[in-house]
């Protein structure tokens, strides 16, 4: 019979590099869940930023609409005292009556888009529907000149590599890769021997007819080495296996340089696009302005008719509508090409604090909420 208690404690000295291999891997895996989180806010920020583009672009078409609501009121009234003293005709009344009553379902339709882009924007920002937002700047703000949008870095390529560092899910699949090489080490050390070393103790001892076994208290220690003999091909074909690994990820690498480089290319493209168009919408609603302050003077005159008019005043409202447009898409467009240098975050942080700089103390900074003014 034979009572027996004993604690051990062992040390692993050599595991054929398994575990320097594990512990590189955990270190590439925070670093890699780090670059993860970085690439993460930056697609968060494109989208928040776009929602407030969106808002923007909202609020300037509902002033539009405005405008061209109290043109054809005033119009209207006009028009009243016109006809009194029969300078015009009923016919031309009611052609403005009627312009007036779309340009008022226009406005209600303006303000919806408006109140629904609002919400949205507080939903992206984790907010409750219903909270007031007060947004400061335009979308005419730090809009880049066409020229300055079209120059080319003198070196291309140390700026693409600048990118590349700053590109989030471009290291993230650079430290995949690395954990990969880690991986074979691992496999390999399948077939490698390894050594420990265990020491314990051990507590008092009863036998019955037993001979030549001490009864006392005993320390014990011993070096253990285990040589791999043959396990099937088990160790080689993880071997392999982590090899196709590191060639796929080291694939992926590389096809996101390329995807890095033509989004970047794309980026220059579409912003460039968005300043010309931008520009184009801009000389047309300064022609539009003159085409209407013309049609009313020859209206005045005698020269031209009412139908004139107000085709001049709904192609202004239309020319006004498409420059908010081409404005927002100018400003995503100048978002998207941030995003894709890694810069989205720092670009849009520094252009909030120096609009907060320049502002007065009391005046909201954009994407802020203020529950003492609500957007109109």
């Amino acid at each position: 019979n034979e009572l027996l208690s004993r604690v051990t404690v062992s040390q692993s000295l050599y595991s054929g590099g398994k575990n320097q291999a594990r512990a590189r891997q955990g270190k590439l895996g925070v670093k890699q869940a780090e670059q993860d989180l970085r690439s993460a806010r930056e697609s968060v920020a494109l989208t928040v930023w776009n929602a407030y583009c969106e808002v923007l672009y909202r609020r300037e078409v509902l002033r539009n609409t405005e405008n061209a609501l109290d043109y054809y009121g005033n119009a209207e009234k006009e028009l009243n005292e016109r006809v009194v003293y029969g300078l015009s005709t009923n016919l031309d009344l009611t052609r403005v009556r009627q312009q007036k009553e779309n340009a008022r379902a226009s406005n209600i339709a303006a303000g919806n888009n408006l109140e629904a882009a609002r919400i949205e924007l507080c939903r992206l920002l984790r907010m409750r529907p219903e909270t007031d937002l007060a947004l400061s700047g335009s979308l005419e703000d730090n809009l880049p000149k066409l020229e300055d949008a079209r120059k080319i870095p003198d070196d291309v390529e140390a700026a693409i590599r600048e990118v590349l560092e700053r590109r989030g899910d471009y290291q993230s699949l650079r430290y995949a890769a690395a954990s990969r090489k880690n991986e074979i080490a691992v496999a390999r050390s399948g077939l490698l021997p390894t050594l420990s070393l265990s020491s314990g103790y051990r507590f008092g001892y009863a036998s019955s007819g037993l001979g030549g076994v001490s009864d006392k208290n005993q320390w014990t220690a011993s070096l253990t080495l285990d040589v791999p003999v043959y396990d099937g091909g088990g160790a080689s074909g993880n071997v392999r296996a982590a090899k196709a690994g590191l060639k796929a990820a080291e694939h992926a690498l590389g096809e996101k340089e390329d995807s890095i480089k033509a989004e970047l290319a794309d980026g220059w493209l579409s912003l460039q696009n968005a300043l010309e168009t931008l520009s184009a919408g801009r000389a047309n609603v300064q022609l539009a302005k003159e085409s209407l302050a013309y049609a009313e003077s020859g209206y005045r005159e005698g020269v031209n008719t009412q139908i004139d008019v107000l085709q001049a005043r709904s192609e202004l409202t239309d020319a006004l509508q498409l420059l908010a447009q081409y404005l927002r898409d100018s400003r995503e467009a100048q978002a998207s090409l941030w995003k894709a240098q890694g810069l989205l975050i720092e670009r849009a942080l520094l252009q909030e604090n120096l609009r907060d700089r320049a502002a007065a103390p009391a005046k909201s900074a954009g994407l802020r909420a203020d529950s003492r003014k609500k957007t109109k």
